[in-house]
């Protein structure tokens, strides 16, 4: 459905050049939920506005349903109003002195041959169910609530029936409870609506609970395409490994097949991967991977021990930081534990729940 190839795109400042997109390469498929995901200034919006039009890439090439919109090679530029593509933006880009029903309408009205009026109020009707705005037709624009605005954005975007929808960090206007609510509702509408939708965000909760497929993009490139599950339990980079969710690196050595000596100790890893023996490695193991020992789980992978250092009651976990050495490492416990700072906390971790990372 969207192919991206080789796609460069330089920017000159008054400091020089700066390489903003860096040889992206992408494929994302029918009907999927893509997500760039990465830091302020790694590319990932620069990447979107090129999909959309709104930006000239430096090279490359994109294709969009098997049609090449950008060809820098061939001097192809398909201009965005000839894209069959919806946008929702971070700002929503609602007109403020439009009612509910004509901000739906508006790009409609703009399209070329003419929509008739029937079909107009037909679509608009049908957007406005789908997003749960029916009976707020005729409201002023700025009267809507923020939640309801980002949904306004979105009916507008669908009411022109694209194959494709570009969504630019929709939902980081909204409040912490209705950004929970409303990624979940968003990702449901686009999968009902069989859009091709491809989703950028610095939110990491955002790209691991709607996205089929996560992009994770530093300095103009995409440093690991996996699915969130994959992106998040086997990180192929220290970068990954710390931009997706809390993790816990120890330097290491690789003492034997299977063993990393570490300042926690001799651990047991199992990756599925070759490594030297000798060679120097880095460690990472989440948080929530590093559970009490106890007898029950004697025999459950490798002990680690240390004093407590801090607690954080969390709610639904509790934060501890245990001083193991000259180091520091995380643990999240069930909060029905009972722990105090300089108590000894001895915890044990799974061989599989290990990350090796030769970087």
């Amino acid at each position: 459905m969207i192919t991206i190839e080789d796609l460069h795109v330089i920017f000159q400042t008054d400091g020089g050049k700066v390489h903003a997109v860096d040889g992206i390469s992408i494929h994302v498929h029918a009907g999927e939920f893509y997500t760039l995901l990465g830091p302020s200034g790694c590319g990932k919006s620069t990447t979107l506005r090129c999909l959309a039009g709104l930006e000239h890439p430096t090279s490359g090439r994109i294709l969009l349903d098997g049609e090449v919109v950008y060809d820098s090679n061939r001097g192809i530029a398909v201009p965005p109003h000839q894209r069959d593509i919806a946008m929702v933006f971070q700002s929503y880009a609602i007109w403020p002195h439009l009612t509910v029903f004509e901000n739906v309408a508006f790009p409609l009205r703009e399209m070329r041959p003419r929509v008739a009026d029937k079909e107009i109020w037909e679509r608009v009707t049908r957007a406005l169910e789908l997003v749960q705005l029916s009976g707020y037709e005729q409201r002023p624009a700025p009267f809507l609530s923020g939640g309801q605005q980002q949904r306004l954005a979105l009916a507008r975007a669908i009411c022109r029936e694209s194959p494709v929808v570009l969504l630019d960090e929709p939902l980081s206007n909204l409040d912490a409870k209705l950004r929970v609510e409303t990624r979940l509702e968003l990702r449901s509408l686009v999968k009902r609506l069989n859009m091709t939708a491809v989703y950028v965000t610095h939110d990491q909760t955002e790209a691991l609970t709607m996205a089929d497929r996560v992009a994770v993009m530093n300095a103009g490139k995409v440093v690991q395409e996996t699915p969130p599950r994959e992106i998040y339990q086997k990180p192929q980079s220290r970068f990954v490994a710390s931009f997706i969710g809390q993790i816990n690196f120890l330097d290491g050595k690789i003492t034997a097949p299977g063993t990393v000596d570490t300042p926690a100790g001799k651990l047991k890893f199992v990756d599925g991967k070759d490594h030297t023996v000798g060679a120097e490695v880095t460690v990472a193991i989440r948080p929530e991977n590093l559970r009490p020992a106890d007898e029950v789980n004697a025999k459950f992978g490798s002990l680690i021990e240390g004093t407590v250092e801090e607690v954080v009651f969390l709610g639904n976990t509790l934060d501890c930081v245990i001083g193991v050495g000259a180091d520091k490492v995380s643990v999240q416990l069930h909060p029905s534990n009972s722990i105090s700072p300089d108590d000894l906390l001895k915890v044990r971790v799974r061989p599989e729940d290990i990350t090796i990372l030769a970087e």
